[in-house]
């Protein structure tokens, strides 16, 4: 599984997941995010950005520039993208609260 990797916040968990899919500016985050939690996780704008920001530090995601954006949107609008690296720690991430949903299930069974 490669270099071990500490657990991610529910807030980038759920980024990830989001940009997973496809390339979002902040706007469609907060709405993927929303849906994937049913409405429990509601992102702020200070939240939202400001883990972005981090993120992108991290190398877990980027900000699209130039030709990589969409063609015809708004330079308003700040898209983001997965990297690979992203795609790595999430992967990773969804192991480990299968292999923890798992471990729960098998304890409330008795087994």
């Amino acid at each position: 599984m490669g270099d071990a990797v500490e657990p991610l916040s529910r807030h980038r968990f759920h980024i990830l997941v989001a940009l997973a899919g496809e390339d979002l500016h902040g706007s469609g985050i907060v709405r993927d995010v929303l849906g994937q939690t049913e409405g429990v996780l509601r992102l702020w704008p200070a939240t939202l950005y400001g883990t972005l920001d981090e993120m992108e530090s991290s190398g877990h995601i980027r900000e699209l520039k130039g030709a990589d954006r969409p063609a015809g949107v708004s330079e308003r609008r700040r898209y983001y993208r997965i990297t690979r690296e992203g795609r790595r720690v999430l992967s990773t991430e969804a192991q480990r609260l299968a292999a923890m949903a798992g471990v729960a299930e098998q304890r409330l069974r008795g087994v």
